[in-house]
């Protein structure tokens, strides 16, 4: 089956109103615990009955989320997830006092509980990390405050969906033969390589981009009150800046985010010299920046959602048995969503929600790329099953941060396999091609976004007022330095900051996506290179979950993310793949 089913949530939305009422109506509950988390007893069960509601909360929340996202334009849907959200914040609101009391109780206390209760221990990690933030939790008051404020938070994101998705209309554009072409966010960047005609390339670049050129306004007032929220939300809690507010809570160090801006930022020229390569072999007078989609060797081979599983299984043959499973476990009927429907959510992900199998949203092209977004996705699913199945509830919630090791793992392990079964010269260069832009795209784009998110937030700390204009001009200078190309000779690229649903969604997210590209290929050569226990300790990230914080985990799997050389290594193996693809290319 290739669609979602939800059936293991609910198998009617009478169900789900039931059990929402009756949720919504125990909130209240966990105002008896309130100023009397000084006693054992009432900890202890408040600990309990915080557990039980989560597993609660779950339920509702996956059916919610997760029917929406298959139709954006089903306000029937919508208008459910929104009262899911509505409860969420009310939940936020009514609890509020824990933090705090919590730290009025004092961490020697609190730990002192744990010991005397086998099932609190699975807490002792969630209690450090709360005391690690001591000084950025508020009273009890200035929390229930800023809970109220909660609801705001997520308007910003609801505003981005309504002017992305929901209210766009597609685009219908006339080729230069005439022909008509309906453009929409799904298909655009699939349909250019198959277009020889510059012009006819630029039409379908412009179409795609027009809703934000058309509304730039609308979007940087929304990225505004992002930035804002931000703003505000890192002020009041007395962190330094949004970045920090963003890093500390899992003990990420603030060098290890400059560390990857800055190797990337002064190491662009093997970015150029790549593509000088690619203008060169595709005989291109002027190279723009949608001209990435352009292949350096022509196939017409498409791959089926049956097709492409097969060939991610096929790679995994000969790997650890547990690892194999889990990844096969991701991938099984009723839950992976594959087709590209009308409504539906863009993009591919991966949602997992404890005690209940993970879920994959895909639009798929039959593409390449479109295979290794399958492995991608896989990948999270199978860490999340690892950790579900190793942890309690309390630590398997893993962060972002290690989210992406899961998935890049797997990328390099399909390359690798599609490369050793190449047997002429368009696959292997189709391959290396590949490898390269995934370095391009993952490693050196979303430092790119996340170094505009670093020098959008700098301008909001200066009390410079935003405006689609400025907004702009960052992501000029960025692009200019980056790829030595001018984007406002493109028609609407100058507004790809808008179209970065991250940057709206999760702030100083992307730039997880590079450090754990780093940290993937560092783990992924000491497993394929045999090192003694590699399998082993990448399992252990895998299970480990969030029972520790991300940086310890990558190194203990055997990637050092506080070190320079860490991230100069995926520099010199983007070098080393340019070398190795020039050769076939003047061969």
């Amino acid at each position: 089956m290739s669609n979602w089913n939800l059936d293991v949530f609910y198998t009617s939305n009478e169900d789900f109103e039931k059990d929402l009422k009756t949720f919504e109506g125990k909130i209240e509950a966990f105002n008896k615990f309130k100023g009397n988390l000084n006693q054992f007893e009432s900890f202890r069960d408040y600990i309990l009955f915080d557990e039980r509601t989560t597993m609660d909360f779950y339920k509702l929340y996956a059916y919610a989320h997760l029917s929406s996202d298959l139709n954006l334009k089903d306000t029937e849907k919508q208008a459910r997830y929104q009262k899911v959200l509505i409860v969420m914040n009310k939940l936020s609101s009514v609890t509020s006092f824990v933090s705090p009391e919590m730290i009025k109780v004092g961490k020697e206390t609190l730990l002192s509980f744990i010991d005397k209760d086998v099932r609190l221990e699975p807490h002792r990690f969630s209690i450090e990390k709360l005391f690690k933030q001591q000084e950025h939790v508020l009273s009890d008051s200035e929390e229930k405050l800023l809970s109220n404020f909660r609801p705001v938070s997520s308007v910003p994101t609801q505003l981005y969906t309504s002017l992305s998705v929901t209210d766009r209309v597609d685009e219908v554009i006339t080729l230069s033969d005439g022909q008509e072409l309906t453009i929409n966010t799904s298909n655009w960047r699939s349909l250019l390589p198959t277009f020889k005609d510059p012009d006819d390339r630029a039409k379908i670049f412009s179409a795609a981009f027009k809703r934000y050129k058309e509304n730039k306004d609308a979007f940087a007032a929304t990225y505004n009150l992002v930035l804002q929220n931000m703003a505000a939300s890192y002020k009041s809690r007395d962190y330094k800046s949004a970045l920090e507010s963003k890093l500390e809570g899992n003990d990420i160090p603030l060098d290890v985010f400059l560390t990857l801006k800055d190797t990337a930022y002064n190491n662009t020229a093997p970015i150029k010299r790549y593509l000088a390569l690619r203008k060169k072999h595709l005989k291109l007078d002027k190279y723009h920046t949608y001209d990435r989609f352009l292949k350096l060797a022509s196939s017409d081979k498409t791959y089926s959602y049956e097709e492409a599983k097969a060939l991610f299984f096929e790679a995994l043959e000969g790997y650890d048995e547990e690892f194999v499973n889990n990844e096969k476990r991701a991938l099984e009927d009723g839950y992976v969503d594959v087709e590209i429907k009308d409504g539906k959510r863009t993009g591919a992900y991966s949602s997992g929600f404890y005690g209940y199998h993970p879920y994959i949203l895909l639009n798929h092209d039959k593409t390449l790329d479109s295979v290794f977004t399958l492995v991608h996705e896989a990948g999270h699913s199978a860490h999340t099953i690892f950790s579900n199945e190793s942890q309690p509830l309390a630590t398997s919630d893993y962060t972002i941060f290690v989210a992406e090791i899961a998935s890049t793992f797997n990328e390099r392990l399909l390359a690798d396999h599609l490369l050793e079964k190449a047997t002429n010269k368009a696959d292997k260069i189709t391959i290396i091609e590949n490898e390269i832009d995934g370095i391009m795209s993952t490693f050196y784009r979303q430092t790119l976004f996340a170094h505009y998110e670093y020098e959008a937030n700098k301008l909001v700390e200066q009390g410079i007022p935003l405006n689609a204009e400025n907004l702009s001009q960052i992501m000029i200078d960025l692009y200019l330095h980056y790829y030595d190309l001018d984007i406002t000779k493109e028609d609407g690229k100058q507004y790809v900051w808008a179209y970065i649903p991250h940057l709206f969604r999760t702030p100083f997210y992307v730039y997880q996506y590079a450090s754990s590209y780093a940290a993937s290929l560092k783990i992924y050569g000491d497993v394929k290179a045999g090192v003694p226990n590699a399998m082993e300790k990448y399992k252990g990230l895998l299970k480990s979950g969030g029972s520790d914080f991300p940086v310890n985990q990558a190194k203990l799997a055997g990637a050092d993310l506080t070190k320079k050389e860490t991230f100069e290594a995926v520099v010199y193996r983007f070098n080393e793949l340019i070398d190795l693809l020039e050769a076939i290319l003047e061969n």
